[in-house]
């Protein structure tokens, strides 16, 4: 007699229940051909692989957000080491640098605080203060002084990997559905309340179709439940 499934726990997190989705689609293509024609079967996998494949969708739009927050700190940082090191050279520098940096703080000066904007204006005030800084005269007083032109080319590209990232999760969003937490809902009930049963029974039956393949998704279930389980006791 084959093993039987266990039920998934309820508090499995949702990172632990993609793994465990993606690795039942696995081995069910795996053992499709053995188990032979079951409309019953292929339709519950069928449901299993498209909230599964829902719920990673859904966690890479949250990955999405939590990356654009660390990207718009990142331009943060450029501008700020722009702003200081401008500022450095009015303090610090040559007779010739100083004049050269009161200068170009003079133009960075129009745009103190453009970090605490919202991102849109944020970007649209970035946009013109590195084509200010493009400008005849003003670019040749970034270059004449030391490593300013690369402070400028890294806020240039700070900005441009935002806007990626924005585009990227504008791009995910076209196709945008359930949060993780719902879609997760659904496909712990749907192993729960019909494809566990169904396996179970169907093994019980007919152990020379589904025996393999009940085991395998047994073992599966069962390693799932145990690092929830030792999760629960850590805490």
């Amino acid at each position: 007699m084959s093993s039987k499934v266990p039920k998934v726990q309820n508090n499995i997190q949702i990172a632990e229940l993609g793994t465990l989705s993606q690795a039942l689609g696995v081995r069910y293509d795996e053992n499709v051909a053995k188990i032979g024609e079951d409309k019953i079967l292929n339709a519950l996998m069928s449901a299993e692989k498209k909230e599964s494949n829902a719920l990673i969708s859904s966690m890479n739009r949250t990955k999405s957000a939590s990356s654009l927050v660390e990207k718009d700190s990142a331009r943060d940082d450029a501008l700020s080491s722009l702003f200081d090191m401008a500022k450095a050279y009015t303090l610090l520098g040559t007779a010739s640098q100083k004049q050269t940096a009161v200068k170009v703080c003079s133009l960075l000066d129009k745009y103190k605080g453009i970090s605490h904007l919202n991102n849109a204006t944020e970007s649209a005030k970035i946009a013109s203060l590195l084509e200010d800084l493009d400008t005849e005269g003003n670019k040749e007083a970034v270059e004449a002084l030391p490593n300013l032109a690369e402070a400028v080319s890294a806020v240039r590209a700070a900005e441009a990997d935002f806007l990626a990232s924005v585009k990227a999760q504008e791009d995910e969003k076209l196709g945008l559905g359930d949060n993780a937490s719902a879609v997760k809902k659904r496909l712990v009930c749907l192993l729960n309340d019909k494809l566990i049963p169904y396996l179970n029974i169907a093994s019980e039956l007919f152990a020379e179709n589904y025996g393999s393949f009940a085991e395998q998704i047994a073992l599966a279930v069962n390693k799932s439940n145990s690092v929830v389980t030792q999760r629960a006791k850590r805490s």
